[in-house]
């Protein structure tokens, strides 16, 4: 994967060479002639946010905020992302228009009379006081959004099969962009980012015994994992943290016997809080623990 970042059409290229999977959103002349689960080298750049790139991150979004995505303006969103075209990174593969993976910051003071923050700060708020597991990150969370610093919202989506090793590079080409915009008076010198990062619950299925009779049982075991591999290790250097599931989720266990599978998914979030303090050995973190393998 070579990869590319501009600023404007008069910049350089930066070059550096990676490999990675193939997106399955790739053409489908392309991944017809590839044998399932072939690794194939793609050149991938990165660039700035473009008004082009609305509706693909909108979809992306979509998806980011789940069933509770239509308690959010998120076209607006969009739109605060799009006007400081100067900050975050798409991804794009030649030949295609739409990004296949995009990360960004806002700030959640400078906009906080903005409806999407505002709908975004009182959704994780209300998630994070509903448990008493989660009263620390509660009032964390509380005293860092009323409080006198700036606050990051950290953005980071990209399609499924997207290589987690994209995240590394564009997190270091975000804080290298915010330290130009802070030399520039911009408002970019942020004390903590919030990340919301996409997880999953597997729940193992009851079986029944034999002769079909339902069994008693203890409930099943549940093992949660982040949907993106790069969250993991961003969590390490989280100074709060909690976990919350939709509000218009199916309240009810994951069926998966109806679908003869031995686990079912359950779709949930975990909020992150970062100081700064934290980002640049958690972009080490990042790129030691997801570096490309060496030919």
């Amino acid at each position: 994967m070579n990869r590319k970042r501009t600023h404007d059409s008069d910049n350089d290229p930066e070059d550096a060479s990676m490999s990675g999977n193939e997106s399955s959103s790739s053409k489908d002349s392309d991944s017809s002639s590839q044998k399932e689960g072939e690794v194939v080298d793609v050149d991938f750049e990165f660039f700035d946010p473009k008004p082009i790139d609305f509706h693909a991150m909108k979809r992306m979004l979509i998806g980011s905020f789940g069933d509770d995505a239509e308690d959010f303006n998120i076209s607006a969103l969009v739109d605060l992302i799009l006007e400081q075209n100067t900050i975050g990174s798409t991804v794009k593969v030649e030949g295609d228009d739409d990004p296949y993976a995009f990360l960004t910051v806002l700030n959640m003071h400078v906009h906080g009379d903005k409806e999407p923050i505002q709908q975004i700060k009182a959704y994780l708020l209300k998630k994070a006081e509903k448990k008493a597991a989660s009263a620390a990150a509660a009032a964390k969370l509380s005293e860092i959004f009323n409080g006198s610093g700036h606050v990051g919202l950290l953005i980071s989506e990209r399609v499924v099969n997207m290589p987690p090793q994209v995240i590394a590079p564009m997190l270091k080409m975000l804080m290298e962009e915010l330290e130009w915009a802070v030399e520039d008076g911009e408002p970019y010198n942020f004390e903590y980012y919030v990340l919301v990062a996409p997880m999953y619950k597997e729940t193992e299925a009851l079986d029944d015994d034999e002769g079909g009779q339902s069994r008693t049982a203890a409930p099943a075991m549940a093992i949660d994992a982040f949907a993106h591999a790069e969250d993991e290790f961003i969590e390490e250097f989280a100074c709060a943290k909690f976990d919350y599931k939709f509000s218009r989720s199916p309240k009810r266990a994951a069926e998966s016997r109806n679908s003869f599978a031995d686990t079912g998914l359950a779709a949930s979030r975990r909020c992150l809080v970062i100081h700064k303090s934290k980002v640049a050995p958690l972009i080490a973190r990042l790129e030691a623990a997801l570096a490309m393998p060496t030919s």
